[in-house]
C-alpha cells in the first residue's frame, strides 16, 4: 500500500505542477515578458507563445489534469480502498461496512491532499511569481503541448465550435487607463515607482481631459502691448508684468497682430539697434476654447509656435495658452522664481485656503477631492472659483457673502470692481 500511496502523492503533485504553470501563464503581464524577451531572454518569448495561443496551452493542461485525475481515482479505488477494506473489516464493529468506509476515507484524504497540494499551495506560488515560474515550465508545457498535439486540436476545435454556436465573441484583453492607474497607484504603495513619477501619470491622463479653457490665460489677466504705442510705455509695461511673451495688438486684445519675446527687444538693445516692434512681432497660432490639450500640443509641435489665442465660437479672443500652461498641469509650476505671480492659493493656519478668482475649476476639485454629479449641470460651461462663485449664487455677490457647496464654504473675500478677486474655502 506504501508504493500505492506515493504514486497517489506524486500524481497529485504533478497536478499542482500544471496547476500553478496554468495560474502563472494567464497572470503573468506580458508587458514585463516583453521587456524580458527584448533583452533575449528565450524563455519569455515561449511563454508570449503561449499566452498568444490559450486553446493550446489551456488545452493541454486540461489533459494534463484530466489523466492525472483518472490514474489517481484508479490507484486510490482499487488498491488502497481494497487494501483498506481489509484491515477495517476484521474490526467487527465495521465489518458491514468495511467496503464502503473505506472508499469514503480513501476519497476524503485523496481530494483533500489534490486540493491543497494539488490546487490551492500551487495556484499560490503560480501568483507569487507568475512570471518566473511561466519561464520555468513555458518548455515543458510546449513539449507536451506538441506531443498530445492530436487531442489538443480536437478539444480546440470542439471549444472553437461550441463558442461560435454560443456567439461569444473573445476578448482583445486591452488594458485600459483604469487598469494602468491601479498598476501606478502598486508600484507607488510599495515604493517601486517614486511620488514624482506617480503624479505625472496621473497629470498625464487628466491633461487628456483638458480643454483650452482650462489651460489659459484669461483675457483679464493677459498683459499686453499696443502696436501704436512709444518705446517707453512698452518698456515700462514689460518692467512692471516681468513676462517673457506678450501680445502685440492694435486698440485692443480683440485686435491681436502676433507675440513678441522679450529676447528679441533684448537683443535689438545690447546692439543699440532701433527697436521696430512690428518686425519683431511673430505669428501666433488659433485655437478654439474647446481644443483638447494634446490637439493643442499637436499644434505647437508642428507650427513651432508655442502659444495660441484661445478663441470663442464668436471669434471673440477669451485668453492665451503656451506651452508652459501644458507643462505646468504635467509637473506642476514651473515658473521662475524671479518673475513668478502671486500665489493662486495661500494656505492658513486653521486649515482654510485663500484662492484666487481665477483659480480653475477642475484644478480646484482635485485639490478639496469634490466629485460632481448629475445635480451639478450648469458647471460644465464653468472654468473658474468665481464662476462657480456666480453660478450658485445666482448673481453679483458683495465682499463678505458666503455660500456653501459640497461640505464646504466659499467666501468673497475682495472684489476688483465687477471681478470677484479672492475667495476663501473652509471645509466645514
Amino acid at each position: 500500500m506504501l508504493t500505492e500511496s506515493l504514486i497517489i502523492l506524486a500524481l497529485i503533485l504533478l497536478n499542482g505542477v500544471f496547476s500553478a504553470s496554468e495560474i502563472a501563464i494567464v497572470s503573468s503581464r506580458k508587458a514585463r515578458l516583453q521587456v524580458l524577451a527584448d533583452k533575449k531572454s528565450a524563455a519569455a518569448k515561449q511563454v508570449l507563445k503561449l499566452k498568444d495561443s490559450p486553446n493550446r496551452f489551456l488545452s493541454t493542461v486540461q489533459i494534463g489534469i484530466t489523466l492525472i485525475g483518472i490514474l489517481t481515482g484508479i490507484f486510490g479505488g482499487a488498491t488502497i480502498a481494497q487494501r483498506l477494506d481489509v484491515y477495517l473489516s476484521e474490526i467487527s464493529w465495521l465489518s458491514g461496512y468495511s467496503a464502503q468506509l473505506s472508499v469514503l476515507i480513501v476519497v476524503v484524504i485523496i481530494t483533500f491532499l489534490t486540493l491543497v497540494l494539488g490546487e490551492l499551495v500551487p495556484k499560490r506560488v503560480g501568483l507569487a511569481i507568475p512570471e518566473k515560474y511561466a519561464m520555468i515550465m513555458a518548455f515543458p508545457m510546449d513539449i507536451l503541448s506538441k506531443v498530445v498535439a492530436p487531442f489538443v486540436w480536437l478539444l480546440s476545435a470542439t471549444t472553437d465550435g461550441i463558442v461560435k454556436l454560443l456567439n461569444i465573441k473573445t476578448s482583445q484583453n486591452a488594458v485600459t487607463e483604469e487598469e494602468i492607474k491601479a498598476l501606478v497607484d502598486e508600484g507607488a504603495d510599495i515604493g517601486a515607482i517614486e511620488h514624482i513619477e506617480h503624479e505625472i501619470v496621473d497629470r498625464v491622463f487628466s491633461l487628456g481631459d483638458k480643454r483650452a479653457v482650462n489651460l489659459m490665460t484669461h483675457r483679464s489677466n493677459i498683459v499686453w502691448l499696443d502696436i501704436d504705442d512709444e518705446y517707453e510705455e512698452h518698456k515700462r509695461t514689460i518692467l512692471e508684468s516681468g513676462h517673457t511673451v506678450y501680445p502685440v495688438c492694435k486698440d485692443s486684445l480683440d485686435n491681436i497682430i502676433g507675440v513678441v519675446h522679450i529676447k528679441f527687444l533684448l537683443k535689438q538693445y545690447l546692439i543699440d539697434q532701433p527697436i521696430n516692434l512690428m518686425q519683431l512681432t511673430q505669428p501666433v497660432n488659433y485655437v478654439h476654447e474647446n481644443s483638447s490639450a494634446y490637439s493643442i500640443l499637436n499644434k505647437f509641435k508642428a507650427s513651432k509656435i508655442h502659444q495660441a489665442v484661445v478663441l470663442d465660437e464668436y471669434g471673440s479672443l477669451q485668453g492665451i495658452v503656451t506651452i508652459n500652461d501644458i507643462l505646468s498641469s504635467l509637473v506642476g509650476d514651473i515658473s521662475n522664481s524671479d518673475t513668478a505671480e502671486r500665489p493662486e492659493i495661500v494656505r492658513r493656519e486653521d486649515g482654510s485656503m485663500l484662492i484666487d478668482g481665477q483659480y480653475q475649476l477642475d484644478n480646484l476639485f482635485t485639490l478639496l477631492n469634490i466629485t460632481t454629479d448629475d445635480e451639478d449641470n450648469g458647471l460644465g460651461n464653468i472654468n473658474t472659483i468665481a464662476g462657480l462663485v456666480l453660478l450658485k449664487l445666482g448673481r453679483m455677490p458683495i465682499t463678505g457673502e458666503r455660500m456653501q457647496w459640497k461640505n464646504y464654504e466659499f467666501e468673497v473675500i475682495d472684489m476688483d470692481g465687477n471681478r470677484i478677486d479672492k475667495v476663501l474655502v473652509t471645509s466645514l
